[in-house]
């Protein structure tokens, strides 16, 4: 199966719009949303309170009444035309064994559409998009540092 990981520098700078477009254009494609929910005060510009409410390691959602929850990432995966989508929320520390009975939980299809950065420390994806906040971030970024971690950057 292959796999394309669309990651980012933070939240809120269009991986979930670029990951609508690719599965819009790869028929029969599935998504997997991950996030990572981090110790103290919340790491995301919409301060969702998830960081508050993951107790275990790890858990993976499929039920459809939590994915296609109005106004969420899964939703507009799912509407994208993602043949399945399941929603991984893990601690650091559960991140990669809840990274790998996610991606068992797949049924058959071509390929998946992965949205989530941190995923990249126990994957390697057949394409990366990487998405700036800004080109004035990506100044301070070595390119060998860039051509290492991901195939295409976007801004």
């Amino acid at each position: 199966m292959k796999t394309i990981v669309v990651s980012g520098e933070r939240s809120g700078i269009g991986k979930t719009y670029l990951a609508e477009r690719l599965l819009k254009n790869l028929r029969g494609w599935s998504a997997l949303k991950v996030t990572v929910a981090r110790a103290g005060a919340c790491q995301s510009v919409k301060n969702c309170g998830l960081c508050r409410t993951v107790k275990d390691p790890f858990e993976i959602i499929r039920d459809e009444r939590v994915i296609k929850q109005s106004k969420k990432d899964t939703a507009r995966l799912k509407a994208a035309g993602a043949k399945e989508v399941i929603w991984l929320r893990a601690r650091p520390q559960g991140l990669r064994k809840g990274l790998k009975k996610a991606l068992a939980q797949f049924s058959k299809c071509p390929g998946i559409v992965i949205e989530g950065t941190s995923v990249l420390k126990f994957l390697k994806p057949d394409l990366n998009f990487h998405v700036y906040p800004d080109s004035a971030y990506v100044v301070y970024r070595s390119k060998d540092e860039l051509g290492k971690k991901w195939d295409v950057s976007l801004i």
